[in-house]
């Protein structure tokens, strides 16, 4: 069963500016690709995939598009998105 603390890292790390938004791409989008089995409910599957278009929308490069979010616009996302995590693994 999939777990939704590996994106909360993630999600708080970016936000906080650990790591790069570059970074958070880099890191986000193969490991929600490649994230096995379900999540344990809808809303953990909802805020993982959230991250994951957060990721994508900033790297839309890659696909041949402009870039729809920057730098900030990605943190204050993930924080978003982080908060909502840390309430549902409660």
């Amino acid at each position: 069963m999939a777990t939704l603390e590996p994106f909360l890292v993630l999600a708080e790390a970016v936000s906080e500016g650990r790591i790069s938004p570059s970074e958070f791409s880099l890191v986000c989008l193969p490991l929600y690709k490649g994230y096995g089995g379900p999540y344990p409910t809808a809303e953990q599957y909802e805020a993982a995939t959230d991250l994951f278009y957060v990721a994508h929308d900033y790297d839309s490069a890659g696909i041949g598009m402009p870039d729809l979010l920057n730098d900030d616009q990605v943190r204050l996302k993930a924080a978003d998105i982080a908060r909502r995590m840390r309430v549902l693994l409660q």
